[in-house]
Order: structure tokens, then C-alpha cells, then sequence
């Protein structure tokens, strides 16, 4: 209780170093990951590459599945980096410039909700909830990847944060806000539309009308100055849409409703489909370890259901979640924006039971304390089994740190139950808060390096720089996955055996990367043509988007 008392004094700074705990392993050495991470730093290097910062592309295709800024966010950090003179050998800067956006997105995702869960509940359960979303699964590992969701998080937590101004000052002893907090709304509208079009508007839009509905009022939605707000969101949002429009014919917005929206609501799209309640079950791996307390937690505020605090963020999870849940096309990071209200829920029970520890004794805590455990242990195996796992030919001798780090989550996430088994809400937190970063270091750094064979693409990077092959032209047939492109350059191409052997004898690749259930295609083809690859290298591991083995050999018609 002494250290909380003293941490209580310095929030921001305690979150702060917090994250950097948490958020910090993998961002450097975690290679680029397939698709979507590989996909959207590979189209802000094409950005750089072509000077056009308007339409997105991935190679020659349009990249129209979301808006641009996201984009912009990784062109600015990566210029940065370039400029600084931290490129690769491939003329970019590594994945981790990429990722910097995320990275600080997160960081601010944690703040905002450690600053409205002291608007509704105070300072100490502010820094209780900022500490909970901090460890939660889906954002560390949000934190650690190049595309678009922990930007979406922080931008509806600030549309969140102003909405919760508003709704507050429904009450006659509260004052307007302000313009200020109205125009902050309206410009995290326009950012997280600009981010992933609909989702941010579709977050505050149900929250807003959930709360309209349950208490019959709207005159307080005015504070929000809603005609002058959408005049800004169309000064914020249309310039950028109207040159993409003209410049693409249309077609990009075409491809991103046809294409990518509307598809996601009639299925499950790209074999991401999941029935009703995938989410409420996953809330068991996504959300821990804050899931600690969250059922008791429910409980509790459905019996201060009439409160502002309580009502506001029902009204933010409910409608949400349902939404989500009834979409047929599911991914763990989707329900991410509805996470920290559930945080700042459980943050609520753990500073009541500051004061009232029995509110930790209960059956149905008691029972999340259990299950809670079982969670932990499962983790806790699955980081010692994760390098064994792979399929044979691919698995390595994963050595003593994954049991190590294992060992550490193992004790910090005992320490979590002790502390709750005896009700010290205090200790609780600052358990989970060690235990996240335990888990975080123990799966990022431990065991990560452990399973080398699932970077093919990274390492095949490496291979081809140790044997002095950077900076020539690459065609790989049968390996086509998009991290490839990124670590090898914009002009790698993607094909077959045949059309890997025809670029080699015509001079339009110098390395052909063969992979194994091509090569009879590509030296039949090569035959035919009259010439005769040399093999220079091979690279073994595992797509793990496919779940297959690969053996990629470099061939090249003249040896170096």
C-alpha cells in the first residue's frame, strides 16, 4: 500500500514507464509480420519511393482496404528514421520505424483512459485502469504492429474522453466544457475516419445513442456544437477523399466497400468468420490479465446501473459489442476500442475495494480468481511449448529461456492470485501490472528468438546479405507472402516456377527464390529455355499464415 500510495503521486510518469515495460520487447526485434503488418509498411515505403502520399499501393495493386492515414503517421516516423540515416540494406528504414505510430498510440490509449476513469471515479481508480488496459493482451501486442488499430484505440478514446465531458455536464452543477472539448471530438471523429472509416463514428454514435435513448434527452448533445462539428469533419476529411476519388476514377472507394466493407458483413471474409459470443469467449486471452476481477466487477455495476459513470459506459460497451458480435467477419483486435471502458469497470471494483475488501471475498469472485489461473497456467505453457510446437522440420531446440521466462510470468501471475485470494485490491494491480510486463518479456524476448523458423522472409533477408546477393533484382515462385517484398524491395516479385525461370533467362531477375513445390516447374521451364540456375542458398521454416513448411532455395544463372 505504501509503494501504491507513493505511485498515486505521479500517474502519468508511473503509466508511462509502465508502458515502456510492456510495449518496448519486440518492437526492435520482432521481424515483419504477415500480411496486413507487411502490407501497410510495405505501401508507406512505396509512398517514399513514388512521392505520392494520396493512394496507397502494395506493388502495382490499389491498397484500398483502409484510408490514408495511417500511412502518413508511418511515413513520418520512417522519413525520420531515413533521414537519421537508419536504413537497411533494402534502402528503408526496419519494420520497428513502422511501428512507432502504434507504439505511441497505445502509450496514449492508456493515458486517456487513465484520464476518464478519474473523470467518472477518481485519480486512484484512473491510474487503476490505466494500469489494467496497459496490460491487456490485444494492446501489447497492438503496441508492437504497423497498421491501424491502436491508432483507431487512442483516436476514439479522445472522442470518448470529450463525449464523457458532455454527458457530464448534463447535470446542473456542471459546466459546458467548451468549444475546445467539442472541436477534440470532431477531430477524432475525422482522424479515426480517416484511420478506418466508419468504426470511430460507429463507437461514439451508439454510445451517444444509447445514452439519448436510456435517458430521454438530447439537449446535451448540443454542447458538442454538431452542425459546426460535421462542417469540420467534411473540411477534415472530404479534400483527402475528392483526390482520391478523381485520381483513382472512383475505383478506390469501390474496392473499399465493395471489396472489403460489405463483404465483412455478409461473411466471414478472407476464413475470418466466428459465431456469436467469439468475442465474450476470447475476453479470456484478449483481455488478460485485467480480466482478473471482471465478472464481480459487472455485477457491481449493474447494481449502480442508474449512476452517470455506470450508464455511460453501458452505453459505450452494450450496443458495441453487440455490433461486434453480429458482424460475421471476427478478429481478436476488433472489440479493441470497447476494452477500455471494461477496464475502467474493473478499475471501479478494485478502488472500492480499497475500502471494502469483502468486495473481493465473494463466490463469484472467488470463481473468477480460479479461472483466472487456469488462463495463467495455459499461457504460461504455451510459452515453453510454443518453439516445440512447430511441425517437423521446422521446430527447433528451444533451450533454457522460454522455461525461464515461463517461470517468471508463472511467479509474478501467483503473486496475482495471492494478492486477490486475500483481497488486497493494491497489490492486486501492481501484481497484474508486473505479471503483464512478465508475460510481455517472457513471450517477446524468451521465447520469440526460440522460433527463428517462422521469419522466413527476415531470415532469407539475412542470407542473401551474408552471401553479398543485397540489391539485385529477386523473383520468388511458390513463396509469395507480403513481409518478402518489404525485406527484399518493392521490385521482388511474386509468381511461379515458370514465370521464375522465363524472369532469369530474360534478365528481369538475378536471384530466383525457388521454393520447394516449385522446383520442378521452374527447372522444367528452365530447361526449356536453355539455361541452368545455380543454387546459392536455401532458407527452411514455416508460413505460419498457411501453416505449411517451406524450403526456399536462391538460384541464380551465374555464381557470385
Amino acid at each position: 500500500m505504501p509503494f501504491f500510495n507513493a505511485v498515486e503521486k505521479r500517474p502519468v510518469t508511473a503509466l508511462l514507464l509502465l508502458c515502456l515495460a510492456l510495449y518496448l520487447p519486440g518492437l526492435f526485434t520482432l521481424p515483419a509480420l504477415d500480411r496486413d503488418e507487411a502490407r501497410f509498411a510495405q505501401a508507406t515505403v512505396q509512398m517514399h519511393e513514388t512521392g505520392d502520399y494520396m493512394v496507397p499501393h502494395f506493388q502495382d495493386d490499389l491498397r484500398a482496404k483502409k484510408p490514408v492515414a495511417i500511412y502518413w503517421a508511418q511515413a513520418a516516423t520512417s522519413g525520420v528514421a531515413s533521414l537519421a540515416g537508419l536504413n537497411d540494406p533494402n534502402g528503408h528504414p526496419g519494420i520497428w520505424a513502422f511501428r512507432i505510430p502504434s507504439f505511441v498510440a497505445a502509450i496514449l490509449t492508456v493515458l486517456l483512459t487513465w484520464r476518464l476513469a478519474a473523470l467518472f471515479y477518481g485519480p486512484r481508480a484512473g491510474l487503476m485502469a490505466g494500469t489494467l488496459i496497459a496490460t491487456s493482451v490485444v494492446l501489447v501486442a497492438e503496441a508492437n504492429i504497423a497498421k491501424t488499430d491502436a491508432a483507431l484505440a487512442a483516436s476514439i478514446m479522445v472522442a470518448q474522453l470529450s463525449l464523457a465531458r458532455v454527458w457530464l455536464a448534463r447535470e446542473p452543477s456542471r459546466l459546458d466544457p467548451g468549444l475546445g472539448n467539442a472541436v477534440l471530438f470532431w477531430v477524432a471523429m475525422s482522424v479515426g475516419i480517416l484511420l478506418k472509416g466508419p468504426i470511430a463514428p460507429m463507437i461514439s454514435g451508439l454510445t451517444l445513442a444509447a445514452l439519448v435513448i436510456a435517458t430521454r434527452e438530447i439537449k446535451w448533445v448540443f454542447l458538442l456544437r454538431p452542425v459546426r462539428g460535421g462542417l469540420l469533419v467534411l473540411v477534415l476529411t472530404v479534400p483527402w477523399a475528392a483526390s482520391v476519388w478523381f485520381s483513382t476514377n472512383g475505383s478506390f472507394f469501390g474496392e473499399a466497400v465493395g471489396g472489403d466493407f460489405l463483404p465483412k458483413l455478409a461473411g466471414g471474409q478472407e476464413s475470418h468468420g466466428a459465431p456469436f459470443g467469439y468475442y465474450t469467449l476470447l475476453l479470456l486471452l484478449t483481455f488478460f490479465p485485467a480480466n482478473l476481477m471482471l465478472i464481480p466487477a459487472i455485477t457491481k455495476a449493474w447494481g449502480e446501473r442508474r449512476s452517470a459513470a455506470v450508464m455511460f459506459l453501458a452505453a459505450w460497451i452494450i450496443p458495441n459489442w453487440i455490433v461486434f458480435e453480429i458482424v460475421p467477419t471476427k478478429l481478436p483486435h476488433y472489440v479493441l476500442p470497447v476494452y477500455p471502458a471494461l477496464a475502467i469497470i474493473v478499475a471501479a471494483l478494485l478502488a472500492a475495494a480499497l475500502r471494502h475488501p469483502q468486495l473481493l471475498r465473494t463466490r463469484l469472485a472467488r470463481t473468477n480468481i480460479v479461472v483466472w489461473g487456469v488462463v495463467a497456467t495455459i499461457l504460461a505453457v504455451a510459452i515453453v511449448a510454443l518453439p516445440v510446437l512447430l511441425p517437423e522440420g521446422t521446430a527447433v531446440e528451444p533451450g533454457p529461456w522460454p522455461v525461464v521466462g515461463a517461470g517468471i510470468f508463472a511467479a509474478m501471475a501467483v503473486q496475482v492470485l495471492a494478492q486477490a485470494w486475500r483481497a488486497r485490491a493494491s497489490g492486486v494491480v501492481l501484481a497484474i501490472a508486473v505479471t503483464g510486463i512478465a508475460f510481455s518479456v517472457a513471450l517477446l524476448e524468451f521465447a520469440r528468438p526460440r522460433v527463428d523458423p517462422l521469419w522466413v522472409a527476415d531470415r532469407t533477408a539475412q542470407a542473401l546479405e551474408e552471401n553479398g546477393l543485397t540489391g539485385l533484382r529477386v523473383v520468388s515462385a511458390g513463396f509469395s507472402e507480403p513481409s518478402l517484398v518489404f525485406a527484399l524491395g518493392t521490385e521482388t516479385r511474386l509468381t511461379d516456377g515458370v514465370a521464375a525461370a522465363g524472369a532469369l533467362a530474360q534478365g528481369e531477375a538475378e536471384i530466383a527464390l525457388v521454393e520447394m513445390r516449385e522446383e520442378a516447374a521452374f527447372f522444367q521451364e528452365a530447361a526449356r529455355l536453355g539455361i541452368t540456375p545455380t543454387r546459392k542458398l536455401t532458407v527452411s521454416g514455416l508460413n505460419y499464415s498457411r501453416g505449411d513448411a517451406v524450403s526456399l532455395t536462391a538460384y541464380l544463372l551465374k555464381a557470385r
